[in-house]
């Protein structure tokens, strides 16, 4: 068979439908992009053998592969492997996902180096992630080791510090209404899930914790012992200070200070 004609698509000027004749008539053989038209120098009139049109019709979908990645990386910078698996859900071939893959790292459109340097920037200025965590996330990535431990090695130790010193700051404020111990391993227990490593915590607690008030503390034991009274009224009153001072402990406040806002709640009920 040979090539009839050639249109141009009306919804995309640059994809075109080629004609064929067959049995005397012109028939619809197939679409094509224009690149792809260009690389294979089809004209009207060729004879179409039918290995050439396999060839054809394989660098279309890989042109088609190619166009759909090059869009899916036009909204932010992706790894390579979230790019591969864009394509592998496209139900694209593997051996044209490899050549896609190959053509857009050569162009520099793929560079997962740059991306996980990008990616670890960003993360760390923008989010409360610390670098156990973005570290975990460009391993998920799949993002080669010695690439992820370059961009976390270069998270400064300082860096680090200022940004744990800023949450603990922030969370001191919760004195007025809980214990500094209880305080405290809240803030372990979140710098720890969002990525701080336990010497970075210890050094900012250390660093960045003002010294207590003391009438701060009197005050939040004060509050929570006022709130256990309550939830205690139903026992006797010795019993109820003995679990009053139990629970209190439990949630971090000196001995002193529960003994004095025991005695202060005393006296408001006299």
């Amino acid at each position: 068979m040979k090539i009839a004609k050639f249109t141009t698509q009306k919804k995309n000027k640059d994809r075109l439908n080629v004609y064929v004749e067959k049995d005397g008539r012109e028939e619809f053989a197939f679409a094509i992009d224009l690149d792809v038209f260009i690389k294979y120098e089809l004209t009207k009139g060729m004879e179409l053998e039918d290995d050439f049109v396999r060839d054809v019709l394989q660098a279309e979908e890989e042109q088609k592969a190619y166009k759909a990645a090059v869009n899916y990386l036009s909204y932010r910078m992706r790894a390579v492997s979230e790019v591969r698996d864009y394509l592998v859900k496209k139900e694209i071939d593997e051996a044209a996902i490899k050549r896609v893959i190959e053509r857009l790292i050569e162009q520099r459109y793929l560079n997962d180096a740059e991306f996980a340097k990008a990616y670890t920037q960003t993360k760390f200025n923008t989010s409360p992630s610390g670098p156990v965590k973005i570290k975990r996330e460009l391993t998920q990535l799949r993002i080669d080791p010695d690439i992820i431990e370059e961009v976390i090695g270069a998270i400064s130790h300082e860096d680090q510090l200022e940004k744990a010193g800023k949450f603990v700051n922030r969370k001191q404020m919760e004195t007025n209404r809980r214990s500094a111990t209880e305080v405290q391993q809240r803030i372990q227990q979140t710098l720890m899930q969002r990525g701080f490593t336990f010497d970075i915590i210890s050094e900012a607690i250390l660093t960045f914790w003002e010294n207590e008030d003391e009438d701060v503390e009197l005050s939040a034991c004060l509050t929570q012992a006022e709130k256990l009274n309550r939830k205690f009224s139903g026992y006797a009153p010795y019993e109820r200070k003995q679990r009053m001072k139990m629970q209190l402990r439990r949630k971090g406040f000196p001995y002193e200070v529960i003994d004095r806002a025991l005695d202060r709640l005393a006296e408001q009920e006299s």
